[in-house]
This record gives structure tokens, C-alpha cells and sequence, in this order.
């Protein structure tokens, strides 16, 4: 039997879900990362619902942005028992704009909304989510690793900037601004500095308890092909398995051939295809 359960309380869905979650921290990184940062100041998330599949946990729906619904990794659902959901969906959700998810649950799933309200459901980006326990891959060029600092502020506004646009998540040069001087602030951004000079960056994002995501990997295109990204990614995954997280984790576009490639050669190993759908 598939019941849904909506929330109103983040603190009481956040106990009620965590336990479900990581069991699959790796694969559940955005919706654990999310959830984890949200606190009692914040306002409450525009949808936060459990899928019940008997008495257990099957699935986990978190939205605090306005263009994407998180779905979490699912328990295996059947062709009808998707089906259920999506109408349960349909009447428990005013507006549904998108979904990001496990790509073939999350793809019937949009299937069957787009055809029951006549809207059309678009693939804004296919995914793949990766794990690393081990580097396997040292840097190979004569660089190194070093925190970004208030003085790097102007050209990591640039790479914010240009790292948006080309990953399909534009935002304005105030907006990179702001995001700069957040991340810088934070502690969370290093760069791959070559010859005195920043060639490339990588951040750590969503910590959860034995697992962090790296993203926001750019290289300026006069620094491309040199394998910096490479190095960066490499020594910055080694650096936060040495502070004691266990594995680390990533998401490529499948459109991107180069970095799926590199970043297996690191040691990182592909676990779960995620997609992007708006309506």
C-alpha cells in the first residue's frame, strides 16, 4: 500500500527521514546536504513529504527552492505503484516545477504527471553521481593545493560567474559577487595554484556524517586541457578523507565526456544516474 505523508515541521520530518537517508549517504548527498543545513530560523520548505510502501520509508520529497523538488534514492517501486504516486502527488501538491532525482524513477514518474495535467516535462540536465573512498590518482603537475583567501575575491567572482553559465545555472555578476565573498568566508573553496598563479578551483559543499560533495570544480578556458582540474579535484578529495570524512562525492554532466573520464581515473566510481526535469 502507497500513502503519502506531507509535513509541516522540518525539525520532526528531519527525524523522522535521516535514518532512511543514510542508509544511501553518497546517493542522497543533496537531499541529506539540504536538509541538514536547514535550521529553526529558516522558513519552512515548500514541500517536505515522506512515500509510505507498507509501514516503511520508500521515498523522500524535499522542495525549499521554487524551481525543483529533491527526490531522494527510493526503495524499488513497481510501474502502478509509481503510478499511485504521481496521482498522489498531483492532489497533495499545488504546483510541481521540477524534479531532480534518481533518472529512471524520476522520469516515469515526471512521465506520468506531464501526461495526466498536459504539461509538457523538459530534460534540463542528465547526471551522474560519483564515489570516491581512495585516491587513486596523484596530482601529476608541479602545483599546489591552497585555501582561497579575501584577495582571490576578484577572480573567483569571474569563475563563479563563468562556472553558472556554462553548467546551465546562470546568475547575474552580483549575484557571483555575494556568492564569492559567502564561499570565501566559509572556508570551503581551494584553488590549484601553479607558478604563484590560481589555475583552478574545487568546493566542498553539503557535509553529512561520513560523506561531502566537491562541485564548483572550473578551470578559466586559457587553463584547460593542462589537467588542473584534474590535480585540484585529486588533492582536495585527499584533503577531506585526511580530516576524517570517509568518501566524497560529485555529480558530472553526462554531456561532458572529459570529466566523467578524469574523474574515474581519480578513483571515483560512479553509483547512481540523477536527472533534472522541469514542467
Amino acid at each position: 500500500m502507497i500513502r503519502l505523508v506531507k509535513y509541516d515541521d522540518h525539525s520532526l520530518f528531519k527525524e523522522d527521514v535521516s535514518s532512511f537517508l543514510v542508509q544511501y549517504e553518497a546517493e542522497n548527498n543533496l537531499v541529506l546536504g539540504v536538509l541538514h543545513s536547514l535550521s529553526e530560523k529558516d522558513e519552512t520548505p515548500l514541500c517536505m513529504v515522506t512515500v509510505m510502501k507498507d509501514n516503511d520509508i520508500g521515498l523522500v520529497l524535499l522542495q525549499t527552492k521554487p524551481n525543483q523538488i529533491i527526490l531522494s534514492k527510493s526503495l524499488s517501486f513497481t510501474s502502478k505503484e509509481i503510478q499511485v504516486i504521481a496521482e498522489e502527488l498531483i492532489n497533495a501538491i499545488q504546483e510541481i516545477p521540477g524534479f531532480i532525482g534518481e533518472k529512471i524513477l524520476t522520469s516515469e514518474l515526471a512521465m506520468y504527471i506531464s501526461n495526466v495535467k498536459g504539461i509538457q516535462a523538459s530534460v534540463l540536465m542528465e547526471q551522474k553521481i560519483y564515489k570516491l573512498v581512495k585516491v587513486k590518482k596523484k596530482p601529476n603537475s608541479n602545483g599546489n593545493i591552497r585555501s582561497v583567501i579575501e584577495s582571490d575575491h576578484h577572480i573567483i567572482k569571474e569563475w563563479l560567474y563563468q562556472f553558472c553559465n556554462e553548467t546551465n545555472q546562470p546568475i547575474s555578476l552580483e549575484e557571483a559577487d555575494t556568492r564569492a565573498a559567502r564561499m570565501i568566508d566559509k572556508g570551503n573553496l581551494v584553488a590549484w595554484e601553479v607558478n604563484g598563479e590560481m589555475v583552478s578551483m574545487a568546493a566542498s559543499i553539503r557535509p553529512t556524517p561520513t560523506n561531502i560533495t566537491i562541485s564548483y570544480v572550473y578551470t578559466p578556458i586559457r587553463e584547460r586541457k593542462k589537467g588542473y582540474a584534474s590535480d585540484c579535484v585529486a588533492a582536495y578529495s585527499q584533503v577531506l578523507l585526511d580530516r576524517g570524512y570517509k568518501t566524497t562525492s560529485l555529480y558530472t554532466d553526462l554531456n561532458n565526456p572529459t570529466s566523467n573520464k578524469i574523474y574515474v581515473q581519480i578513483g571515483y566510481e560512479p553509483i547512481m544516474d540523477s536527472i533534472v526535469i522541469q514542467f
